[in-house]
C-alpha cells in the first residue's frame, strides 16, 4: 500500500519525497511549496520527528508559512537554513546521532540499557510544552508544531498540558514518563530514551517512484501526484483533509477526511435520548424506547391490565399470556381442553383446534375411521381422506394389495399385481420386458461388444470403443504421435 502523505505521517506539506533513515541520519525531504507565506524559518512542518528519530531526520518541508528568514515564496526547498533550526548532515559522525537539529554523542553509550531482546536504545527529543497553545488558526487550518497550516490533521497533543517529567506521546495524546537522558534539545524539548525494533528500511534506498516498506521498495502510487493545498495523496488520489461525506455532528471534526467525535452522553442518562453531538443520539436506559423526544417508558403493567391499549411510546402494550389482540383489546379465547368447541369460533376471530386424533372437516371435528389392522385401508376414513394400507401393501383400484414380487427375483420385470412390476435381482436389468444379465466377462474380452441386454461391455482401463471394438491409443510419452494416436 502506498500512502504519500510525508512517509505516512498526516501533516500538511504540499508534496515531498522521502529516503529510509536510521539514527544519526537525517531524511531528505524537499517541498514542493506548502500554505503559501514567506517560507518556513523552522523548517520543520511535515517532517514527523525532527530530532533524527526513527521515523524522519532534521530536514522539514518548509513552505508553510512564517515570518522567519526562509526561502520566502514556499516554492523551494524550505530547509530553514537561513536563521531557522539547524539541520544535521546527512550523516553524524561514530558514536554522535541527530538530536535538536545537531549531531550530539549518544546518550545511549552512557546509559544502563534495559531493552528487552530485539530491540536497542534510541534518544530523541520529545515536546515538554505545547507549541500549539494559545495559538488560534482560521477554519479550514491546523496548528503543526506551532505554526498554522492549510487542512485539517489529527494533532492529538495540541491543548494536552503534561505534569513536570512527562510528554505527550504525538501517536496517542496520553502525557508518559521521560526516561531523561543528556543531551540539548532545544527551548521546549527533553532528551528521552526509549526502546525501539531496528528500522528495516535502515540503509535500503529506492528508486525516485518507489518507497521502503518493511526493507523492501514497493510501488509509491503518490510519486508524481500534485494535490491543492490542504489535502493529502493517499494510493494515487487526493484527499481533501477537510471534506467529509456526512455530517460530524456539532461536537464533531472532519479530521484527515473522516469524522472525529466523542459522544456526549452523560453516565447518568441525563441526555439519554438527545443529540449526541455526533449527529447521533445517547442511548435510553434499558425498559425504555427512542421516541421523538427522546427516551420513552413504556407505561404496561405487568399484571396485563393496559394490554392491547397504548404505552403511550407509539404501541400498544401486549396482552397477557393465553390471550391475544383482537378488535384494539385483549381477548381470551374460548376453547375447552376436552374438544368440546373443536372446529368452532374462539371468540377472538380464530377457530378452536380439534382434540388429539380427530382433524377439522367440512366446519367440524372429525375423528377417521381407520382401524389398526387395516381393515379400512384403501377406504375412504369419513373425514375426506383415506385409510392407510398395512405395512407392505399399496392402494391399487380403491384398495390395498400386496404386491407379487418373491426374494428370489423370480417375478423380475413381470407385473407384481398392485400396478407396478417386480425389479431384478441384483446383477442383472430390466430388458424388453424381462430381466436380462448382462455378458461382460472380467477379463475384458468382450469389451466393446453388446451385453445383450442393449448395452455395450466397456474396455478394459486404458482403452477405448473404436469401430465396434476396444482399442488402446499409441502415444509415446515424448510427444512423438503429436495429435495423432
Amino acid at each position: 500500500m502506498a500512502l504519500w502523505v510525508g512517509g505516512c505521517d498526516f501533516h500538511p506539506a504540499s508534496q515531498f519525497t522521502s529516503a529510509a533513515v536510521d539514527a544519526g541520519t537525517a531524511s531528505k525531504l524537499t517541498a514542493a511549496g506548502g500554505a503559501g507565506g514567506g517560507g518556513s524559518a523552522n523548517g520543520k512542518l511535515g517532517s514527523g520527528s525532527h530530532d533524527g528519530g526513527p521515523s524522519g531526520g532534521a530536514v522539514g518541508t518548509g513552505g508553510a508559512g512564517g515570518a522567519g528568514a526562509g526561502t520566502g515564496t514556499g516554492t523551494g526547498t524550505g530547509t530553514g537554513s537561513t536563521g531557522g533550526t539547524p539541520i544535521c548532515p546527512a550523516q553524524c559522525p561514530t558514536g554522535q546521532v541527530c538530536l535538536g537539529g545537531t549531531c550530539q554523542p549518544d546518550p545511549c553509550l552512557s546509559a544502563a540499557s534495559s531493552c528487552a531482546a530485539g530491540t536497542t536504545c534510541h534518544a530523541t527529543c520529545v515536546a515538554v510544552t505545547d507549541p500549539c497553545a494559545g495559538k488560534s488558526c482560521s477554519n479550514g487550518e491546523t496548528c503543526v508544531s506551532g505554526a498554522c497550516v492549510a487542512g485539517c490533521f489529527l494533532e492529538p497533543c495540541n491543548g494536552v498540558t503534561c505534569p513536570s517529567g512527562q510528554y505527550c506521546s504525538p501517536g496517542t495524546g496520553a502525557c508518559v514518563m521521560i526516561d531523561a537522558c543528556d543531551a540539548a534539545c532545544g527551548a521546549g524539548q527533553a532528551c528521552n530514551l526509549t526502546c525501539a525494533a531496528p528500522n528495516p528500511c535502515a540503509g535500503v534506498h529506492c528508486a525516485a517512484n518507489q518507497l521502503c516498506s518493511g526493507g523492501s521498495c514497493v510501488a509509491n502510487l503518490c510519486a508524481g501526484v500534485k494535490c491543492a493545498v490542504g489535502s493529502i495523496c493517499s494510493n494515487g488520489t487526493c484527499i481533501d483533509t477537510c471534506s467529509c461525506s456526512k455530517s460530524c455532528g456539532s461536537a464533531g471534526h472532519c479530521i484527515q477526511g473522516s469524522c472525529v467525535c466523542t459522544p456526549s452522553c452523560p453516565s447518568d442518562g441525563s441526555r439519554a435520548g438527545l443529540d449526541d453531538g455526533c449527529a447521533g443520539q445517547c442511548p435510553c436506559p434499558t425498559g425504555s424506547t427512542q421516541s421523538t423526544n427522546g427516551c420513552c417508558m413504556p407505561n404496561c403493567p405487568a399484571d396485563g391490565s393496559r394490554g392491547g391499549m397504548s404505552d403511550g411510546c407509539g404501541k400498544s402494550c401486549a396482552c397477557a399470556t393465553g390471550s391475544a389482540l383482537y378488535m384494539g383489546a385483549c381477548c381470551t379465547p374460548s376453547c375447552p381442553a376436552n374438544g368440546s368447541n373443536g372446529g368452532k369460533s374462539n371468540g377472538c376471530g380464530g377457530t378452536c383446534s380439534c382434540a388429539t386424533g380427530s382433524t377439522l372437516y367440512m366446519g367440524a371435528c372429525c375423528t377417521p375411521n381407520c382401524p389398526a389392522n387395516g381393515s379400512n385401508g384403501g377406504k375412504s376414513n369419513g373425514c375426506g381422506g383415506t385409510c392407510a394400507c398395512p405395512s407392505g401393501e399399496v392402494i391399487y383400484t380403491a384398495a390395498c394389495c400386496a404386491p407379487n414380487c418373491p426374494a428370489d427375483g423370480s417375478n423380475g420385470g413381470k407385473s407384481n399385481g398392485c400396478g407396478g412390476t417386480c425389479s431384478c435381482a441384483t446383477g442383472s436389468a430390466l430388458y424388453m420386458g424381462a430381466c436380462c444379465t448382462p455378458s461382460c466377462p472380467a477379463d475384458g474380452s468382450r469389451g466393446g461388444m453388446s451385453d445383450g441386454c442393449g448395452k455395450t461391455c466397456p474396455c478394459p482401463s486404458g482403452e477405448v470403443v473404436y469401430t465396434a471394438a476396444c482399442c488402446a491409443p499409441n502415444c509415446p510419452n515424448n510427444g512423438t504421435c503429436g495429435g495423432a494416436d
